[in-house]
């Protein structure tokens, strides 16, 4: 009789064990899913920057799924096969949304905050080497000059044009729009892309008008920033 009461004593035991574990595993669950929200959340404040109103949200949302729909469309009907148009696809979702959000007050303000210096500045704009992409999408389009050369230009055009604006704080929402300007005539000589003919309209308004010169915001609303 003591054996079997030994056994049953141990069988429940286990079975109060495998129920206990069982309740903790839904809590696990919510805890990395929260942790996953977060994550989520962290990454479009730094997208978008901390100060980002209601407004600068929707639309920054909104030009992004535009240009994700619009772009690779454009691409298609213009000879893009499939992997041309969701190369287009992507960089629309980083340019069309960029182009507006970049040029925010919020992300103006994010962006020259402590710690975002000229290294900063030129690295991020050195990491969009989008204009090998888009040559890379007009291949076998009939195109006024080679892509690489188009590739090229468009890229030492965005480098040494970020470099001249971090050069003089002072003149830099000038410069911003002028350089900008210069861009888009760039493009007009060297001949648009001919699959993504948008490209330079969003590529430099977000990196020259807007992540290196800030030209629409005042050195005061970029100073509070610093002061923070």
């Amino acid at each position: 009789m003591r054996s079997h009461q030994f056994v049953s004593s141990a069988d429940r035991a286990r079975v109060e064990l495998a129920v206990h574990v069982a309740a903790r595993r839904p809590a696990c669950h919510r805890g990395g899913v929260s942790s996953g929200r977060d994550a989520v959340r962290r990454a479009w404040a730094e997208f978008v920057g901390p100060e980002a109103t209601p407004v600068n949200h929707a639309l920054t949302a909104l030009t992004t799924a535009v240009g994700a729909v619009v772009a690779p469309v454009v691409a298609r009907r213009r000879g893009a096969a499939r992997a041309g148009t969701v190369a287009a696809c992507l960089l629309a979702v980083d340019l069309s949304g960029g182009a507006y959000v970049n040029n925010t007050r919020a992300c103006a303000r994010w962006y020259e905050r402590p710690g975002q210096g000229d290294a900063q500045h030129l690295t991020f704009a050195a990491l969009h080497v989008h204009p090998a992409a888009v040559a890379w999408l007009d291949r076998g389009a009939a195109r006024r000059v080679p892509g690489a050369v188009w590739a090229a230009a468009h890229y030492v055009f965005l480098l040494e044009s970020t470099a001249a604006i971090r050069r003089y704080p002072d003149r830099r929402r000038p410069l911003g729009v002028a350089l900008t300007v210069g861009g888009l005539l760039l493009d007009g000589a060297l001949g648009p892309s001919v699959r993504a003919p948008w490209f330079a309209w969003a590529y430099y308004p977000k990196l020259l008008l807007g992540h290196a010169a800030a030209s629409w915001w005042s050195d005061e609303d970029l100073r509070a920033a610093r002061q923070q």
